[in-house]
């Protein structure tokens, strides 16, 4: 049994060693505001062009991942993840066979990405991956670190339509689902440019809570694949027509989602 100055040394340690982490957060992280507010409206506006081409059928089947409060559209490449890893395991994620996917869209490149790389936050010739994930009201990720033997850093992303939080160090719980307190929370408000490598991108997980999406939000994540991270054959490509033969339902969009940005 601890005393009371033993328990108060131990607590002061435990402040300490967080002070510190989060201090190597602050450090790996940046955030930027580089676009008006009538392009973060124009790129909200082709977001929404790509739900309804999806539910449209025109997008290839392995561009779209469907769930029942996110949706994930990958574009130039795609990687196997949670429990679609054929061998299960971190470490274990692969590309999917090459042209599985849409290329990435130009207004993406033209309008967001070239910029990036004027004002030197994104290097030139470097996102060769984009998706876009679509959340509803109560959607979320759990803590995860971007496979490192996948992607190269730094992570950079877009946030879209509302306001959210980037969560640092949090356990998740499962039936129900719930969250521990994360170590940090980083605010991301609408608009903002989120850059994360070193210590925030590789030596900490970091989540979305449900409790943070409040409202429909989007986020469109830039990064580079490696050139020779593992990829799946083309025989194991994954079949994912049963996943979206509802996709009009789980894609569905409100028309108050529209006039926001029309």
């Amino acid at each position: 049994m601890y005393n009371s100055m033993e328990y108060q040394t131990e607590l002061f340690s435990n402040i300490q060693k967080e002070d510190v982490l989060i201090q190597k957060l602050q450090n790996s992280i940046r955030q930027y505001f580089v676009f008006s507010d009538d392009k973060i409206e124009t790129f909200e506006a082709y977001v929404n062009e790509i739900v309804q081409k999806a539910r449209n059928g025109m997008l290839k089947i392995s561009t779209i991942d469907v769930t029942p409060l996110r949706n994930k559209y990958f574009f130039g490449e795609r990687y196997t993840y949670g429990s679609q890893n054929p061998q299960s395991g971190i470490g274990r994620e692969k590309l999917f066979p090459k042209n599985s996917v849409d290329p990435i869209p130009s207004w993406i490149t033209v309008s967001i990405i070239n910029p990036l790389i004027e004002a030197k936050i994104l290097p030139k010739n470097f996102v060769n991956s984009v998706v876009i994930n679509d959340y509803r009201p109560g959607g979320c990720i759990v803590s995860h670190i971007d496979p490192p033997h996948i992607f190269d850093r730094p992570i950079v992303s877009l946030s879209l339509f509302s306001d959210s939080c980037l969560c640092f160090g949090c356990k998740f719980k499962y039936k129900p689902l719930r969250c521990s307190k994360p170590l940090f929370e980083l605010a991301m408000p609408r608009g903002v440019i989120t850059s994360i490598s070193g210590f925030a991108a590789n030596e900490i997980t970091h989540c979305v809570r449900p409790e943070d999406t409040t409202e429909r939000r989007a986020v469109i994540i830039l990064r580079r694949v490696h050139q020779y991270a593992p990829r799946l054959p083309q025989d194991d490509q994954m079949d994912c027509s049963k996943r979206i033969f509802n996709i009009c339902d789980c894609i569905e969009l409100k028309m108050e989602d529209f006039m926001k940005v029309y």
